[in-house]
């Protein structure tokens, strides 16, 4: 039903979310660094990497095993030295030399290696938004419930004030 790697991965963004409560800062600071954590959070259960839009952990897994892993290569240069019982060959004349001068005399364009390209997509119908919004509203929840503690209840009082 539910996607045990997002649900976790939000529990976790929430959680550190709520935790920078406890950061020596502002309440303003931590509020900022606090929703900044979640957002971060919530990028990364919602990230597919590669062409086959899989999760940062495993695009991150075929990455290391591809860097670790040997590599053929195969060198095809002409030979340095000439061996010295192979007789020369003769020169045959091309069938079609007006054919052989024009590949010639034809520019050869020089392509340069393809720029890789990484695919990103947000898995937002995998994951869904459901748990995206619980896990906000949850955090926003605790601030403010924190924030009243704090005396955010008298500066809600000085609204309501009967004059």
């Amino acid at each position: 039903m539910f996607n045990d790697r997002d649900l976790g991965i939000l529990g976790a963004g929430a959680l550190l979310a709520v935790l920078c409560l406890f950061l020596p800062l502002s309440f303003t600071g931590k509020v900022v660094i606090g929703f900044l954590v979640l957002v971060g959070f919530m990028a990364l259960a919602l990230l597919r990497l590669g062409p086959d839009r899989v999760p940062l952990e495993v695009w991150l897994t075929r990455r290391f095993r591809y860097s670790m892993q040997t590599r053929q290569y195969v060198n095809q240069q002409t030979a340095s030295r000439k061996t010295e019982n192979v007789q020369p060959k003769q020169k045959t004349k091309p069938e079609h030399p007006a054919k052989e001068q024009r590949v010639i005399e034809q520019d050869v364009p020089s392509y340069s290696a393809p720029s890789v390209i990484h695919p990103i997509d947000l898995a937002w119908n995998e994951v869904g938004v459901y748990p995206l919004l619980t896990a906000l509203l949850g955090v926003v929840g605790v601030y403010f419930a924190v924030w009243l503690a704090n005396g955010g209840a008298q500066e809600l009082s000085i609204w309501f004030t009967w004059r």
